[in-house]
């Protein structure tokens, strides 16, 4: 059965420690899309400040999903998970907020964060550090994760060699690797600005992209919350007939000269104000 806290505690950082791997959830108020990154190297990545706020570094990819859905909302979930004998996973429920590398509070936090786990918190090709405030932890067994797979295991030995026709082909290039050649060749700005200003669903992204595109934030903004209440039709709706009742319960106080009891007290209110007005005068 799943057990919840409201806070993390001792046996939920020794498990988070142990874990190669974590993944991060979001989604839109409106859209197609419900995004789920993985995100591997947390030791030199995730970090919790305290037993309700955890803090992860995030690095340049192909998309901006999980900072575009936090910018809009705020809300994310982590999944920590493992198999083997002792099985379990660990969700932490929480709501977001994005520090971006431009930030004037970006070194300091990710400075926190070292002092914090103990080690260098650094990637190549940081963009932003996504802060969480934790609003509930859920644990529950992991038998539905794959078998075999030993806890505290290096998750990234799994994908360093692949087999094909029988051949052992090369290790496959690292994030990190990708993003040092980007920085050597003065490509990433460029990379971000392509492929970072917005997510999938039209949604604005990572500001410094989107500045690098000489953008209109107010405008940008406004046009994407427009597009949100606009999907919204059940809430626009409902709003509209409540309007529409109120206009015609109005009408019909007015015609059937009915005078509600807290109006007439303002009416009174009113009238001895005005009395006393004409009085000094």
């Amino acid at each position: 059965m799943p057990k919840f806290h409201t806070a993390l505690n001792n046996d939920h950082v020794d498990f988070i420690n142990a874990q190669p791997l974590f993944y991060v959830a979001s989604a839109p108020y409106a859209g197609d899309h419900i995004n789920i990154s993985p995100k591997g190297q947390p030791s030199q990545t995730f970090s919790i400040l305290n037993p309700t706020t955890v803090a992860y570094l995030d690095a340049t990819g192909h998309g901006c999903e999980t900072i575009a859905h936090v910018y809009e909302n705020g809300r994310a979930t982590l999944l920590f998970s493992s198999s083997g004998i002792n099985a379990k996973t660990l969700r932490l429920f929480c709501s977001a907020r994005v520090v971006e590398k431009w930030d004037q509070h970006f070194n300091a936090l990710r400075a926190k964060m070292a002092s914090e786990n103990g080690d260098t918190v650094d990637i190549t090709g940081a963009r932003a550090i996504i802060v969480l405030k934790i609003k509930k932890v859920m644990t529950s067994c992991g038998f539905s994760t794959l078998p075999g797979v030993e806890e505290g295991g290096d998750a990234t030995a799994f994908a360093d060699h692949e087999e094909e026709g029988g051949r052992e082909t090369a290790a496959r290039e690292t994030l990190e690797a990708w993003a040092a050649k980007k920085i050597e060749r003065k490509e990433m700005m460029d990379f971000q600005k392509l492929n970072n200003a917005y997510s999938m669903d039209g949604l604005p992204g990572l500001r410094s992209a989107r500045q690098a595109q000489d953008q209109n934030f107010a405008a940008v903004d406004t046009k994407a919350w427009l597009r949100r209440v606009r999907r919204q039709w059940d809430a626009v709706a409902f709003g509209f007939a409540v309007g529409i009742v109120f206009m015609i319960l109005l009408g019909l106080v007015d015609f059937l000269h009915i005078e509600p009891r807290f109006l007439t007290h303002i009416l009174n209110f009113q009238r001895r104000q005005m009395g006393e007005y004409h009085d000094e005068l």
